[in-house]
């Protein structure tokens, strides 16, 4: 493998309902989604588990080839999610005595740990472990107890358990595919992990997981986990309670997209002429029927996470509230349905990863901010090894970003640019206005004292309009509304009709102001006097 090359990381989710394949590879805190492809499944997987391995394996086959086709390499290995109705948390307590007063180090708390991994149980297995926290003999419980003296220790751990089928028969299906599988990934845990907040996790918070065969119900405080319990009900049991009215079960599913609603009070059962819905076989069939039958359901998987609820230490502790996600988190209303059930005010839907995530434009059919994909998107962003080989040769989005990134600068210090020369080009304009009508009045100053030197009113008129000539344009603002200006061919123009008249204005300016001088001293005492005593030696 090509150490310099991103790793291309490959997830598979294994759902009721669907099996999806997704290949990512992050950079800068960002996932990008390079290849996407999906098989719609109905009998292969049934609550969590690998039931038909023959239609499981070929389905999963479709799903790498298609991304294989989009990668153009081969895919090594896959992580795969487990979840499912065996998926159960049991609490241990594991209690050590030291026989003398001994530091606590690394060593004691390995042991303890490995100790609460040794569960007896029929048919089920170890998959996954929260450490809770330890007490030192009367000491409050504490996370880390390294460091700390003390004669007795005991240990709290939730062990996360499976039955032995669920990763089996996973096993069986990519051996006959020739994968290999990276890792195992608790579903529940990295969806958590993936759509709460910091806040939510160290406040305290349940997360509710609607899936299409399970229910699952993950419980965090102080940043640990706490509870997790699956549920084997999902909305696949919404659509089948619809199937048992003769109903077909894609237009079953098409009837819970448009019907489900959460909330008991906005179903009208009364009405004396309620709806009527006529199915493709052509029963009609009452919409309140319909909307009870999807409610009635519902408040049955609600009641069970209430109950499920209430057997944990925490329940009274969730300040962060209930966040909820999976399919069935689209369900009108279950945000209100969850605070009323719950008795929970702070509710959230999770609609999507809390990590930006980012996908090739053709993949058209991937909703990344759905709340259907949080498991599928979880699962990839848990990935770290690289599962393709050396020859991907599909878009970077990353470089793309970063060119469309730069366009989009470019745009818009242009726009800017052109918006700089327009409001230049725009006072131009008016500068050039003002210097025509000043030219004009003081030509026509200039005429009429031509006309009659002796009248002063003309000479006042004159001298105010050398004052606002003088005070009409700023060269310091002239100068800058030309800077944007010259040197284009498309304002060459309007810059040389600018200077020309500047040019006039000054030479009319000078023009108009000897001609006042003139008459000023041609209708001084003197002067009157001059002509008057030449006009008698011209009369005699």
């Amino acid at each position: 493998m090509n150490e310099n090359r991103e790793s291309i990381i490959v997830a598979i989710e294994l759902g009721s309902s669907r099996i999806a394949g997704i290949a990512g590879k992050m950079k800068d805190g960002t996932m990008q989604v390079v290849a996407y492809a999906e098989d719609r499944t109905t009998d292969c997987i049934k609550r969590g588990i690998v039931y038909n391995i023959e239609k499981t394996t070929q389905s999963i086959r479709n799903v790498i080839g298609k991304l294989e086709s989009t990668l153009k390499q081969n895919i090594t290995c896959v992580y795969i999610g487990l979840g499912g109705q065996s998926v159960r948390s049991i609490n241990t307590v594991v209690k050590r005595n030291m026989l003398t007063p001994t530091y606590i180090n690394q060593q004691h708390i390995d042991s303890i740990t490995d100790e609460s991994h040794e569960i007896t149980l029929d048919d089920s297995e170890l998959i996954a472990y929260f450490t809770q926290d330890f007490v030192v003999d009367t000491n409050a419980a504490v996370v880390d107890p390294v460091g700390i003296m003390g004669t007795n220790i005991e240990g709290k751990f939730l062990n996360i358990v499976a039955n032995h089928r669920l990763k089996q028969n996973v096993n069986t299906t990519f051996e006959n595919l020739g994968l290999n599988i990276a890792d195992y990934k608790l579903t529940a845990f990295e969806v958590a992990n993936n759509v709460l907040t910091d806040t939510e996790k160290r406040s305290g918070c349940a997360l509710i997981y609607f899936g299409a065969g399970t229910t699952s119900i993950v419980v965090l405080k102080s940043n640990i986990v706490r509870q997790v319990v699956t549920i084997p009900l999902g909305t696949n049991n919404i659509i089948q309670d619809l199937c048992s009215e003769q109903i077909q079960q894609s237009e079953a599913e098409q009837l819970f997209v448009k019907y489900a609603n959460a909330i008991i009070e906005d179903v009208d059962y009364d009405s004396e002429t309620p709806e009527i819905y006529n199915t493709a076989d052509g029963l009609d069939i009452e919409v309140p029927m319909i909307r009870h039958i999807i409610y009635a359901r519902f408040n049955e998987i609600m009641r069970n996470v209430k109950s499920q609820l209430n057997k944990n230490d925490f329940v009274d502790q969730l300040i962060g509230g209930i966040i909820v996600t999976g399919s069935g988190a689209s369900i009108k209303n279950i945000d209100k349905s969850c605070a009323a059930v719950l008795g929970i005010d702070k509710v959230r839907i999770a609609r999507k990863v809390i990590t930006p995530v980012i996908k090739n434009s053709t993949l058209t059919n991937l909703n990344i901010e759905s709340p259907a994909n949080t498991t599928l998107l979880s699962l990839l962003l848990a990935g770290t090894e690289n599962c393709a080989g050396d020859n991907y040769s599909g878009p970077d989005i990353f470089s793309d970003r970063e060119r469309d990134k730069q366009i989009q600068v470019n745009k818009e210090q242009a726009a800017e640019m052109h918006k700089e020369e327009d409001e230049a080009l725009a006072k131009l304009e008016d500068t050039k206005e003002s210097l025509r009508n000043i030219i004009l009045k003081m030509q026509h100053s200039k005429k009429n004292i031509e006309e009659d030197s002796s009248i002063k009113s003309r000479w006042t008129a004159a001298e105010e309009l050398i004052t606002e000539c003088d005070n009409l344009i700023d060269p310091d603002e002239l100068k800058a509304q030309t800077a944007l200006l010259t040197g284009k061919d498309k304002f060459k123009q309007a810059v040389r009709e600018a200077d020309e008249l500047i040019a006039k204005r000054d030479a009319i300016r000078l023009e108009l102001s000897d001609t006042l001088e003139k008459a000023k001293k041609d209708n001084n005492i003197l002067s009157r006097i001059g002509r008057y005593l030449n006009d008698l030696l011209n009369n005699e």
